[in-house]
Parts: C-alpha cells; structure tokens; sequence
C-alpha cells in the first residue's frame, strides 16, 4: 500500500494593506518638497491655459481705465470744477477702477476650482492626490501669489498715471508722499484677497455659476443693500464689508465713521482665512 504524499505547506497570509494613502515616491523628500510640487502642478495648469492671460487683461484695462480717465477728465475740468467748491480724494481716486478687477480675479478664483468640479476633472485630481486641503491650499497658493504680482504691478502703473494728471493742478502726490505707498500696497494686496475669496467660494459650491454670484453679490450688490438699512445699522454692518475694509485702506485721510485702518486690514484679512477655513473643513467631508 502507497503511502499518503503529505499537504502542501499552506503560504502565510499577507499582512492587511495600511488605512491611510501611502505617500507617493516624490513626496519621500518631506512634506515640503511634496506641497512644492503640488504647487507647481498648478503653475502648470494655470499657465497652459490661454484664458488665464485674458483673464488677467480683462482685469487690467479698468483697473487702470477708470482712475486715469477720471483723473484725465478733473485735470481738463479743474478750471470749473474749482469754482464749484469741487473736492475728492488725491489717493483713492487713483483706484476707482479696481472694484471690477477685483472681480475678475476674484471670479479667476472661482474657475480655478470650479471648472474642475463642472468638468468632473476634479475626481481625478483627487484620485492622484488624497490630500484634499493640500490641493486647495496649492491652489490658493498659485492664485493668490499671482494676483498679489499682477495686483501690485497695476496699483503702482494707476498711481504714477493718475496722479500725472493731477499734477497739472497742483493736487498729485508723489510715492513718497503721506500714505501714499500704503495706499499703492493695498490696492494690490486687495487684489489677492478677492481671489482667495473667490476660490474658497469655489470650493464650498462647487459651481462656477452659483460661486461667482455669491462673489458677485459680496462686492457689489451686498454693500448696496446694507446701506438702505435703517441708520444706524447701516454704518454698523457696512464698515464690516470688504468694500468698506479697502477704501479705508486707500483714502489719503481715514473716514472716522468706518473701522481704523489697523482693524479694516485685519477684518479684510479675516475673510479670505475664514473662507478658506470652511472650505478646507467641507472639502475633507463631502464626496468629489
């Protein structure tokens, strides 16, 4: 009688895969070479795309339009104008127009994310990168560093042009002159805060339409709004508002009805932190 041949040895089992997104090779250099090339996956994106530099004219032409065609038309008028007892502010003037770039940059920085969640692109950005916060702080990485060059570069260009004009009747200031370069460096800091606001709409809605009216009616129609209220709210709330924020920060003499100028750069500061915060917190717990 054969004997019985004996089992073959069983493998062991293999050891259960980890519960957390392991991370990739070119993240093995430390958390910051990782979010460095993050941040240059989306220089990448940004600047690949033509509608980026249309973007960024659109904003330009009245952001610089609209301060030097005023400024244009009081030095041709100033002879009647003068008669009239006719004042404004030498400073503010300057930046009439970066109301409407501010949208733009700031409907820029809905589309950075929003296009992708209206596209669906946004499943495979996150498939390649787990780390949702990281990506959205990539983002507003590349955005806001972006609108804060091109913001300074048009606030310097619209004061030197504008207060050229004003020259010419003795009403011009130079970038040395009291507040002036306080005034020029906010004009483009507000730039950037728009943007990050923007984006961080972007993130919380998910839809390019629904974020860049939000964003629309945060600038525009909201400021509009408060001011019908029923005094004194009207002045309460609407010196919180970023429009109040950044004309405080721009006028040659301070309105002594709105916030300080230390308390509206830190309230103008708190909107982008405070929206950004949210959206990191909804973007870790809402499906793609």
């Amino acid at each position: 009688m054969s004997a019985t041949p004996a089992p073959a040895p069983v493998p062991p089992s293999p050891a259960p895969a980890a519960a957390f997104p392991v991370a990739p090779d070119h993240a093995l250099g430390g958390p910051q070479a990782w979010f460095r090339d993050l941040v240059a996956a989306e220089w990448i994106k940004f600047r690949s795309v033509r509608s980026s530099y249309w973007v960024l004219l659109l904003a330009a032409v009245p952001s610089l339009a609209v301060g030097i065609l005023i400024s244009q038309s009081i030095e041709s008028d100033w002879a009647r104008l003068s008669t009239k007892n006719f004042d404004f502010d030498n400073l503010l003037v300057s930046f009439r127009g970066f109301q409407f770039g501010q949208l733009v940059f700031g409907a820029l920085g809905v589309l950075v994310i929003g296009s992708e969640y209206s596209t669906g692109l946004i499943r495979t950005t996150f498939a390649a990168v787990p780390q949702r916060r990281a990506i959205l702080a990539a983002k507003a990485t590349v955005l806001g560093t972006v609108a804060l060059v091109v913001g300074e570069l048009l606030a310097f260009i619209a004061f030197f042009a504008s207060q050229a004009f004003l020259h010419g009747i003795g009403r011009g200031q130079s970038i040395t002159s009291p507040g002036a370069l306080r005034a020029v460096l906010c004009a483009g800091f507000a730039m950037a805060v728009i943007a990050l606001i923007g984006t961080a709409l972007g993130a919380l809605l998910r839809s390019p339409a629904g974020a860049i009216s939000a964003l629309f009616g945060l600038v525009f129609i909201l400021p509009g709004a408060v001011s019908g209220f029923p005094s004194p709210w009207n002045d309460r709330i609407g010196k919180f508002l970023p429009d109040a924020t950044i004309a405080q920060l721009l006028r040659q003499n301070a309105d002594p009805s709105m916030l300080s100028r230390p308390w509206s750069f830190v309230v103008l500061v708190a909107y982008p932190v405070v929206f950004m915060g949210l959206a990191a917190y909804y973007l870790k717990r809402r499906d793609a």
